[in-house]
């Protein structure tokens, strides 16, 4: 293997109900947990296998004009197809551990193929993306699929493909002369992830437990997140980097420092204490490596 700054407010904060979400109100009923490595290893021989023996439709990308985007065909490499080069022999590797309910890490692999990598910045697995996507099954069954753009919130979505927006770049906006507007150079790729980066034992009404996904997504353009407006971006407000927003609370008032405008609690607000100087570095006035706004002492 080898913001849109004329976009409402409102808009950039809706968050639908769609199937790449983490929570979803057609979601079946659970059972068991299984063993989250054994589990792993079943449903990665079962992708590889897929990649090994399937292709996509990689032709309809080449030479693309910058503001195609075509949808991703998947098939089998057979009769016409034999000739064709397979997913296995394009797609690149990423390890994402996945955290159980004690707090052990479980490795899992996803794997994915960058199309077009886009010519913007990258996203971070906390910010506001705007991107049409497919989503699929093994036996290549479409569960969702948006053919318009959408505003995600990252941290919302399913953590495969919350990792996976990040190696997208966002494209150039080009307004008309009408006032609409279209996207050019955007990154384009696609995704194939186990359950454990999906919804695993808990399904959804047209996801199967412990089904892994293929997401197509098309990366448009991004807003950075600053959920409670201190001034620090929410991305910084991981603090043991797991991509999980709701367990990092300095403070423990049970208020994710994200959506807490006190991180530390000492009554100093910390969009007054982050950054005084100005310096684009957060103030540690005592020197003792902790910043002040998460310095209570």
């Amino acid at each position: 293997m080898k913001i849109l700054k004329y976009f409402s407010l409102t808009t950039v904060l809706i968050l639908c109900f769609i199937s790449c979400k983490k929570d979803d109100d057609g979601s079946v009923d659970s059972i068991p947990a299984n063993d989250y490595t054994e589990q792993h290893i079943i449903e990665n021989d079962s992708i590889i296998d897929f990649m090994q023996n399937h292709f996509y439709n990689y032709e309809d990308f080449s030479n693309l004009a910058t503001s195609d985007g075509p949808e991703l065909i998947i098939d089998s490499i057979k009769g016409d197809n034999i000739d064709k080069i397979s997913i296995y022999e394009q797609v690149s590797s990423l390890e994402i551990n996945v955290k159980d309910s004690d707090g052990n890490l479980f490795p899992h692999t996803a794997y994915y193929v960058i199309i077009r990598e886009g010519i913007g910045d990258n996203p971070t697995v906390a910010d506001s993306v705007f991107v049409k996507y497919k989503g699929m099954l093994l036996n290549k069954d479409v569960f969702d699929q948006r053919n318009a753009p959408i505003w995600l919130q990252a941290k919302n979505v399913v953590r495969g493909f919350q990792e996976f927006v990040p190696l997208l770049k966002k494209g150039n906006i080009n307004t008309n002369s009408d006032g609409t507007y279209n996207f050019t150079n955007f990154g384009i790729g696609f995704v194939i992830m186990p359950s454990g980066l999906g919804y695993y034992n808990g399904g959804t009404s047209n996801i199967p437990q412990y089904s892994p996904l293929i997401f197509q997504v098309q990366m448009m353009t991004l807003n950075r997140t600053d959920h409670d407006n201190d001034t620090v971006l929410t991305i910084l407000e991981d603090l043991d980097g797991d991509s999980n927003f709701d367990n990092d609370d300095t403070d423990s008032d049970t208020i994710p420092d994200y959506q807490d405008p006190d991180d530390d609690n000492d009554g100093i607000l910390t969009k007054d204490e982050y950054d005084v100087d100005g310096d684009g570095v957060a103030d540690d006035t005592d020197g003792d490596g902790i910043p002040d706004y998460l310095d209570n002492e």
